[in-house]
């Protein structure tokens, strides 16, 4: 069991994706590989959909500067009612790109199921 690197919830299976860490670039100049649960994954693809950007200050996945953010909304699960609550990350054009990418890897990979 692992955590999402976007909502940090701990899920059994998760949808690897490769991120440019500007701050371990050194020790992983192809990128780092990072994880995101199937709902982030889901969100990500509807955030590359849309393209509704986002202020702030760096990716809250890669941690870059400067860049166009773009606006992904997460649910996180919570214990009390409504059971989850609703959040806004920021993410950089790179990593949208790349849980895009997560998202139809995933998509692929269910259909393969379902075919056998």
């Amino acid at each position: 069991m692992a955590d999402c690197d976007l909502c940090g919830v701990g899920r059994p299976t998760l949808c690897p994706l490769k991120v440019h860490v500007q701050r371990f670039y050194s020790a992983y100049p192809k990128g780092m590989w990072m994880n995101l649960c199937e709902e982030c994954t889901e969100a990500t693809h509807d955030s590359f959909q849309l393209n509704s950007e986002k202020s702030g200050n760096k990716c809250q996945l890669c941690g870059k500067k400067g860049e166009q953010l773009y606006a992904v909304e997460i649910r996180i699960p919570d214990f009390s009612e409504p059971y989850y609550k609703e959040d806004e990350r920021a993410l950089c054009a790179d990593c949208l790109q790349a849980g895009e990418d997560a998202y139809n890897r995933r998509q692929k990979e269910k259909a393969e199921e379902h075919e056998h």
